[in-house]
């Protein structure tokens, strides 16, 4: 039970976690697409205008402006197409919900089969040959017949 309790708490904070606002220059990257070949996000992008973006997101991060506003100004520069996700959307918020549902449904399971197992009926035991002085001697003739 209370590892139960551990793995729920640490589930819920997990889905607290990712559901915080981001603002590190490193979660506004990730939400962006370097708008020279809209292949990779500018976290890992490697091209003089992607490394101007992280430049410039990193200073007016440092200048106390929020991440969106940072997010959506850019948007409207390059376009929608910069944003590697949906404005309003975080797939770690889903990935979270979709992990602790799972462990939940797994835990119903456990203790259906839990329940299931503690009301059947105990298997009854085998039956043991009894041995008698009959078959002893049979077995003894058997024996000697043979050596």
């Amino acid at each position: 039970m209370r590892s139960f309790v551990v793995t729920c708490t640490l589930a819920l904070m997990l889905a607290a976690a990712a559901s915080a606002e981001y603002a590190s220059p490193r979660a506004v990257y990730e939400r962006l697409l370097a708008p020279c070949c809209w292949n990779q996000t500018l976290d890992i992008h490697d091209s003089p205008i992607a490394t101007e973006l992280r430049v410039e997101i990193e200073q007016r991060l440092a200048r106390g402006e929020e991440a969106r506003k940072v997010e959506d100004d850019l948007a409207k520069r390059f376009g929608e197409r910069i944003r590697a996700v949906p404005r309003d959307f975080d797939p770690r918020d889903s990935m979270a919900w979709t992990l602790l549902s799972g462990m939940m449904l797994a835990l119903c399971g456990l203790l259906a089969l839990a329940w299931r197992w503690s009301r059947s009926q105990p298997v009854p035991a085998a039956p043991t040959p009894a041995f008698d002085a009959e078959y002893d001697e049979e077995l003894e003739r058997e024996l000697r017949r043979h050596r």
